[in-house]
């Protein structure tokens, strides 16, 4: 895949182009992906066009968490197998770029965009003044073809969207946000030096500090798999998200992973969490025996919801 990220230096031809803020890459981007991957097969060169932050950022002087990190969100548009990745930067002359503009000097002069592919909410340019219907009325002018997908809604009519899954993960319904993401609800790093308080109820952790911006859900316990991508080997785990109050003597946020049935050393490499469900909130116990039975009751439950998966 080619890359370009900060750049406007970008001279593509012959191109089908998808756009979007890609946040979250769900369900109702897959329908997007799916059009790329058919005119892959038509023979344009197949492109993915975005922006190198989320324009929430400049728009309303926000920060924004998000449900993917920057190097999260670029291992999963790898693997969908399209030829360009665009990050385009996204700067106050971006902001205010007129729709007709963007089209012709970005779409068409710098992407050979022949085949432009957005969802039917799309909208694009100064105060989002350009829309699907701007460019429908202008394609046979600009000599290309839009090709629109209708919005995707949940069983109960619900639009699929970043926002709507942000909510989920917020409120710790990690199999919602499973079911709109199209995949588990996941967190990659590199296995850091902890504080080794996990040995002390003979459950020594992998222990990850998430990037800044990255989106968590509430402090707790959940079922999980864990991933290692040297091997794609997948583990059953159990991750613990907070500060451990009850054998923890810092006040930093953590995710510490236990593997189950797994004793190696990880440190230093990098490993994926999927995190599947919440089983309760994070506790502060009253000994060390009471977390540790209750450690054993968090495994026996972890066991049983994986039967339950069929894994």
């Amino acid at each position: 895949m080619i890359y370009y990220s900060g750049t406007r230096d970008i001279q593509l031809q012959h191109t089908a182009v998808a756009l979007g803020k890609f946040d979250g890459l769900h369900r109702g981007h897959q329908l997007l992906f799916d059009k790329l991957a058919y005119y892959q097969e038509k023979g344009y060169q197949t492109v993915i066009f975005t922006f190198d932050f989320h324009p929430a950022n400049i728009l309303k002087h926000t920060r924004q968490n998000l449900i993917y990190s920057h190097d999260e969100r670029l291992r999963l548009i790898r693997s969908l197998g399209v030829d360009v990745l665009i990050e385009f930067p996204f700067t106050e002359e971006t902001a205010h770029m007129l729709p007709d503009t963007f089209v012709r000097e970005v779409l068409l002069k710098a992407l050979g965009a022949e085949v432009i592919v957005v969802g039917d909410d799309f909208h694009f340019g100064y105060k989002r003044s350009g829309d699907v219907r701007f460019l429908k009325e202008h394609q046979d002018e600009y000599g290309c073809m839009i090709d629109s997908c209708e919005k995707l809604c949940t069983d109960d009519g619900q639009e699929i969207s970043a926002t709507l899954i942000r909510s989920m993960i917020e409120a710790g319904d990690m199999e919602r946000a499973r079911d709109l993401l199209g995949r588990p609800y996941s967190v990659t790093g590199k296995v850091v030096k902890g504080y080794g308080n996990g040995r002390s109820v003979d459950m020594p952790t992998a222990n990850l500090i998430p990037c800044d911006d990255k989106l968590l859900p509430p402090d707790g316990v959940y079922v999980s798999e864990t991933i290692l991508p040297e091997t794609g080997q997948v583990l059953k785990s159990l991750t613990n998200i907070g500060c451990n109050p009850t054998i923890g003597d810092k006040l930093d946020r953590r995710i510490e992973t236990f593997i189950l049935q797994y004793r190696g050393d990880l440190y230093e490499k990098e490993i994926s969490v999927n995190l599947y469900s919440r089983l309760r909130g994070e506790i502060k116990f009253e000994s060390l025996e009471k977390l540790r039975e209750q450690v054993r009751k968090d495994q026996e439950a972890a066991m049983t919801y994986f039967g339950e998966m069929g894994r």
